[in-house]
């Protein structure tokens, strides 16, 4: 009779940053062309827009960036950073992702018992015990299977949708969607035949303030780890800032600054029996910018430790 597969991981506390930014130039998301319904002077590329509630004045059509959009951009400048492998499963995209189907076993086995900041914050392709177990038996290569599963843990990042900052929306005294767009004229000019092909596009005009939340997640395991999770999410932050956000960065598109990085901690806590999750009001800090937050993270992870894991 075989022995019950398990392990345990368990989930210590947060640490949550509510983080502004405000976009220095022209900001596009592209909106998909099937879902194009807030068309402003019939422009041929418009960002992404949803419904969103603001007190004092109700429902409104805002842009916004998607969580999705604002990890992915990240990520795959993190991995360029850290100079990560990349892998494909069809030859044609290529991303560093710790998956059975696009790594070779012993690629796999150092990228989970390394911990690869990587796919620890953003996350990886969900695993079965017996996947890893098949494998290195078909292989032929002695794994200790429970001690790779030992070091797993579901992703440790997660990240909002950025909406318009509710001060600002009432700053600017926003009635309709059209307060945070403007209308940019472009022409495309064929190199070969130099046929003119003009398009208008729609896009978040400079100076709209957005804010959103990220949120980390720390587990019984990371107790050593909080330093380098909080200094890969300032470089993220820092990348994102000297690159872009959204399309058409290279055309000057979504270059945005960091304004606020506002920190808090919460602890869950075992009463009697039953999980509580309590803030720690001694480390509540707000930082103007990403370099304010660079300079204070040494002390700022010492701090989340001695809370959490203490």
């Amino acid at each position: 009779m075989s022995t019950p597969k398990y392990f345990q991981r368990q989930l210590k506390g947060f640490v949550i940053f509510d983080i502004e930014f405000e976009n220095r130039t022209g900001l596009l998301i592209r909106m998909p062309i099937q879902a194009q319904a807030y068309r402003i002077g019939g422009g041929d590329t418009y960002p992404m827009v949803t419904r969103r509630h603001y007190s004092g004045i109700g429902l409104l059509d805002v842009p916004y960036v998607p969580g999705s959009s604002f990890k992915g951009r990240m990520r795959s400048l993190l991995e360029l950073a850290l100079n990560k492998k990349f892998y494909t499963t069809d030859y044609r995209i290529w991303q560093h992702v710790r998956s059975l189907s696009a790594m070779n076993l012993d690629d796999f086995i150092n990228d989970v018992l390394n911990r690869c900041i990587i796919d620890e914050l953003f996350g990886y392709v969900a695993l079965q015990h017996i996947q890893l177990s098949e494998r290195a038996q078909r292989e032929g290569k002695a794994v200790d299977i429970d001690k790779v599963f030992s070091m797993l843990s579901v992703t440790r990042l997660i990240i909002d949708d950025f909406f318009p900052a509710e001060d600002y929306v009432k700053q600017i005294g926003a009635k309709s969607v059209a307060d945070f767009l403007e209308e940019k004229s472009e022409n495309r000019i064929d190199r070969i035949t130099s046929a003119a092909d003009p398009r208008d596009i729609v896009r978040v005009k400079p100076g709209v303030r957005f804010g959103g939340r990220i949120t980390l997640l720390l587990f019984d395991n990371d107790a050593d780890m909080i330093e380098k999770y909080l200094t890969t999410l300032a470089t993220g932050l820092r990348l994102i800032e000297e690159t872009y956000l959204g399309a058409s960065g290279s055309r000057g598109y979504g270059r945005v600054k960091f304004i606020k990085i506002a920190v808090a901690v919460e602890k869950v806590q075992n009463m009697d029996g039953a999980p509580k999750l309590v803030e720690v009001p001694n480390i509540r800090k707000t930082y103007s910018d990403v370099g304010e937050f660079e300079s204070d993270i040494k002390s700022l992870a010492n701090a989340i430790k001695s809370a959490i894991f203490s």
